[in-house]
């Protein structure tokens, strides 16, 4: 609770070329839940990114933060990423990893037609047939020598495999991404201006992405009731009292 309220108020690049083997992470009204079910995974990531502007006005209402909304995509952190490694960062590299084959090598076209000089170090799809299979392609990541990795597989497997990179030794800087690698198959802006402009991204994926009609519940419901409770039992414990349950 307190790292989600804490977290980073900018993310300047700079920052993250001085960097060696972190892990970040953005967390939204939906995967909230899951945070509270694994503690410990969200925990051991060095940074934590807010998702979600009903997420920012709460934190803003409950813990007096501004703080805004950034996730790895086109509206935010890629675009800034992808613009560094194609210009000034030229020389660093990148991995992906996520999404189905045929999807990501349609992702992957769209990134080199529009950033034709960010060098991408390699890319694979994000099932794996076993747990053999699975530590191959930590190996061959670590292997790549890449600057930065994308890691789209869904929350908590992406943290996981995030960690697990990092656990093997690999030196660059992690981004996990949720849908992005899926979501810039057939256009590398997957949100319309309009949206951005109104941030309407999540329903926007409602409408347009099949099965997330059952995260509308999270999203409006569960969410802020969970988190203001989780407000309160943490305030709590820090003013050293208990609450009654």
């Amino acid at each position: 609770m307190r790292k989600i309220a804490d977290s980073a108020y900018t993310y300047p690049i700079g920052t993250f070329i001085a960097e060696n083997g972190r892990v970040y992470t953005c967390v939204n009204p939906y995967s909230y839940h899951l945070v509270r079910c694994h503690p410990e995974l969200y925990e051991s990531m060095d940074g934590l990114f807010v998702d979600g502007m009903t997420m920012c006005w709460l934190i803003r209402l409950l813990w007096g933060r501004r703080v805004p909304r950034l996730s790895f995509d086109m509206s935010s952190m890629a675009a800034d990423l992808f613009s560094y490694l194609n210009g000034r960062g030229v020389g660093r590299s990148i991995y992906f990893l996520g999404t189905r084959q045929e999807t990501l090598e349609r992702t992957i076209a769209q990134f080199r037609k529009s950033y034709p000089s960010m060098a991408i170090a390699g890319y694979r799809n994000g099932y794996f047939i076993d747990v053999e299979d699975r530590c191959k392609a930590i190996a061959d990541i670590v292997s790549a020598g890449s600057d930065f990795t994308i890691v789209g597989m869904g929350s908590p497997l992406q943290e996981q495999f995030a960690l697990d990179l990092k656990n093997a030794g690999y030196k660059g800087i992690v981004f996990t991404c949720g849908g992005f690698l899926h979501q810039s198959a057939n256009a590398i802006n997957y949100y319309p201006d309009w949206v951005n402009k109104y941030n309407l991204r999540a329903f926007y994926r409602l409408f347009h992405e099949k099965g997330l009609w059952g995260r509308l519940y999270n999203v409006l419901i569960e969410f802020p009731v969970l988190f203001t409770w989780d407000t309160f039992v943490t305030k709590c414990a820090v003013s050293g009292s208990r609450p009654r349950v």
